[in-house]
């Protein structure tokens, strides 16, 4: 059954995301494999199905971002910076840039030639 008749939207990944899709599914599957888990495993781990860690390290987009980061958590594979310590920081310092954001952007005015 294809991902469109299970009401999964098909996702057409650009070539970085997609390299980047790919590059996360070989790490998890080395992670994985390094622990001596098997997909069920580390499905209990992340809280997930066994399905969803062969797509996730098969690469596949559709697979729900919250899983994709359980996974991550649960074989300690680091997202963005080294420590726990950093991330959290980081992440304060980027919601308080994103609370002094404006709610709403205006886009900008198209180029007027009517000279």
């Amino acid at each position: 059954m294809s991902e469109a008749a299970m009401g999964r939207e098909a996702i057409d990944l650009v070539p970085y995301a997609r390299d980047a899709a790919t590059l996360m599914g070989a790490n998890v599957r080395i992670a994985r494999l390094n622990r001596r888990w098997t997909a069920a495993e580390l499905g209990a781990h992340a809280g997930c199905s066994r399905h969803t860690i062969a797509a996730i390290e098969q690469g596949k987009p559709t697979v729900a971002f919250g899983h994709v980061l359980n996974v991550c958590a649960a074989l300690g594979i680091p997202l963005f910076v080294p420590g726990r310590d950093e991330l959290a920081r980081l992440t304060r310092a980027q919601q308080e840039a994103v609370r002094l954001m404006p709610n709403r952007v205006m886009p900008k005015a198209a180029p007027s030639n009517d000279f």
